[in-house]
């Protein structure tokens, strides 16, 4: 089931209502921008952009909706990880341990959906609140003590932390990592066939931008490249 509004105009909409300006660079999924999410709802994008944000906040860098995670998240739960492909889900359902992963009876896009769906029941206006009290509802979530009623609140805040940072760090060919936003911060050079030239060079910057799998030359918007660390 598709929805009839664009991925452009929802987190635009939200930059808008935060007073961040968002622009959209060239990325492997730019031709999706104006067309309806594969998964989510208008206000389940609103709420997971904010809730992404959190995780990673806009500095020198983009934040984490500005970086393509929400689209990378929507392609996902639309996908067959988002279908369980690979988990086996049929019962007897216990309370496991974190060591033993995933024992949730719900697919990924379930428990998705129904989390996205209690933390607004659990805090209303979730994707407007102010940043020092939507950092207090995470922080809260993450330490299993958000309210819920029979969902953990931490097990839904590790899934949401999880994709986020796969989405900010992941090939852009999957549908996040704008630009290389993810790879420009911690200076990762990327896909490059060959590194022959430089495999004897220490704690110097890689002279090439970032390119992915997919890479398809454009504008670098403009992006910082990290600083590389040099040992004393």
């Amino acid at each position: 089931m598709t929805h009839p509004f664009s991925r452009r105009a929802v987190l635009l909409g939200l930059a808008a209502t935060s007073g961040v300006a968002l622009t959209k660079p060239q990325h492997a999924f730019a031709a999706l921008d104006d067309q309806p999410f594969a998964f989510l709802t208008e206000t389940e994008a609103r709420m997971l952009a904010a809730l992404c944000d959190t995780l990673i906040p806009e500095d020198e860098y983009p934040s984490a909706s500005q970086a393509g995670v929400v689209d990378f998240i929507d392609l996902q739960m639309a996908g067959p990880y988002g279908h369980g492909e690979g988990l086996y889900m049929k019962g007897p359902f216990f309370e496991g341990k974190p060591s033993q992963g995933y024992q949730l009876p719900l697919l990924p896009s379930e428990l998705m959906r129904e989390g996205l769906s209690r933390l607004e029941q659990a805090e209303s206006g979730f994707a407007l609140m102010e940043d020092a009290r939507r950092n207090d509802v995470v922080t809260a979530m993450s330490e299993g003590e958000l309210d819920m009623g029979d969902l953990p609140s931490d097990a839904f805040f590790d899934e949401v932390w999880k994709l986020t940072n796969q989405g900010f760090f992941a090939d852009p060919i999957y549908g996040g990592n704008e630009n290389y936003a993810g790879w420009r911060m911690v200076g990762f050079p990327g896909a490059h066939a060959y590194y022959q030239s430089f495999v004897d060079k220490h704690n110097v910057a890689y002279p090439k931008a970032p390119m992915g799998i997919n890479h398809q030359p454009g504008g670098d918007g403009g992006l910082p490249v990290a600083p590389v660390r040099k040992e004393p």
